[in-house]
């Protein structure tokens, strides 16, 4: 993963183009071949990935492929983009529904677990660590920052920030790297790891009533 490449992607994009809230956007012929893209990293990886096979994968010509994206370098860093768009756009699906902030917690740390138990890249880790370890960096303040978006005083009500341990921003990191760990190291249970993390975010339930109690004594 280049972050330098990211920017350039990011700057001067393939043929897609920027919106109004400085999110990239992807034509549909970009998005068919990303996802076919980001299908074969996760089986052939990237150092064995060739364009011919995207193509092929897509339905697209080589020569439509490099009019999109005239490198494999350019490629790869649109892949990640598309990814991250593809995180941030069902979690704000699943999100939209939800309004309990205990229920958001929830809903954010289950999609969070899913989107990495089943993305398709998930085992590259074994064969090109570097790569995925690149990618992480590259990408976790992002997560974090969604996290802080979509969650924002909900996170206040855990424990550890409630009772002044952590700070929001402490606690969300903690969080994030588990989410990570969870990337390279395969969890045996994900149901437990999702529980575990909903216990370290969500108050029990006779701290929660406490919550609610002074909250209604202040108004």
């Amino acid at each position: 993963m280049s972050v330098a490449l990211a920017s350039e992607v990011a700057r001067a994009g393939p043929r897609g183009a920027v919106d109004v809230e400085g999110s990239f956007s992807f034509s549909s012929t970009e998005d068919r071949i990303l996802g076919a893209a980001l299908r074969l990293v996760g089986r052939r990886g990237v150092k064995r990935l060739r364009m011919q096979e995207v193509s092929e994968a897509a339905g697209v010509s080589r020569a439509t492929l490099y009019r999109y994206f005239p490198s494999k370098d350019r490629l790869m860093d649109a892949v990640a983009i598309f990814d991250e768009r593809t995180f941030s756009e069902g979690l704000a699906a699943s999100l939209a529904v939800v309004e309990d902030p205990a229920d958001r917690i929830r809903t954010f740390v289950a999609f969070a677990f899913d989107y990495i138990r089943t993305h398709p890249a998930r085992a590259l880790f074994e064969t090109e660590p570097a790569f995925v370890l690149g990618y992480l960096l590259a990408h976790l303040p992002k997560l974090q920052r969604a996290f802080l978006a979509q969650l924002g005083d909900a996170v206040d009500a855990a424990p550890a920030v409630a009772s002044g341990s952590l700070s929001r921003e402490q606690l969300v990191d903690v969080v994030v790297r588990l989410f990570a760990s969870s990337f390279i190291i395969p969890e045996s249970d994900d149901r437990a790891l999702v529980q575990a993390v909903d216990g370290i975010l969500l108050p029990s339930a006779g701290e929660a009533t406490g919550h609610r109690n002074t909250a209604l004594q202040t108004h």
